[in-house]
């Protein structure tokens, strides 16, 4: 299982990589200059609303209570499955946001703000300044690694949660605060650490 995994991660991680290349060449700048002329419709708006469901104090709020859930009912006398799948949802969450704010020290970014005011573009590598760190996508980062890790656990929503997901990638486009290759690489990573943590977790349920 692990192997496979391992080949998947990497495969898509060419694919992905190739396709963050494409789009920072050719689609970045064209992208957000449109989303820009939208600044003063209602999608702007939208975009920015959609984009709340990935909010930092959201995403932080929900595994501090479904881990302190999950640990009342896992130390008390008859624990249930389902707290152990609130357990590794939250732990899911907590890795990709460690992981996320990683990367982007590493990579950094000017966020398309700079673009429109300074035409500034490009990665400026090793900065934990939030106009400077626009690679990856933490809130697709986080949404991702919140759908994937509901979609393993319930196969059936699969579907409507990665389109939830996707439509709060696109909406850091309107918004204004992300370029598609930024996005791209958001949603791989979620994907990836959600795949894996269950995949680790699988693998621990089964030795106990």
């Amino acid at each position: 299982m692990r192997s496979r995994l391992l080949r998947l991660t990497l495969v898509w991680g060419l694919v992905v990589v190739f396709l963050i290349v494409l789009s920072y060449v050719f689609l970045d700048r064209p992208a957000a200059w449109a989303a820009h002329s939208l600044k003063s419709s209602g999608t702007f708006a939208f975009g920015k609303a959609v984009s709340m469901l990935a909010n930092s104090t959201v995403v932080f709020a929900l595994p501090a209570g479904g881990l302190i859930l999950a640990a009342l009912n896992l130390t008390g006398p008859a624990p249930k499955p389902w707290a152990r799948d609130l357990l590794y949802f939250c732990l899911t969450v907590c890795a990709a946001v460690a992981m996320v704010e990683i990367v982007k020290f590493i990579f950094g970014r000017y966020r398309p703000v700079l673009l429109f005011n300074e035409n500034r573009f490009g990665f400026t590598w090793f900065t934990d300044i939030g106009s400077l760190n626009s690679f990856p996508s933490g809130h697709t980062t986080r949404i991702f690694a919140m759908c994937t890790a509901l979609a393993l656990l319930f196969r059936r929503l699969a579907i409507p949660l990665f389109a939830l997901a996707a439509l709060v990638g696109v909406c850091r486009v309107l918004a204004l605060k992300h370029y598609p290759s930024d996005v791209l690489a958001g949603a791989y990573l979620g994907i990836t650490v959600a795949a894996w943590a269950h995949a680790v977790w699988r693998r621990r349920e089964q030795a106990t």
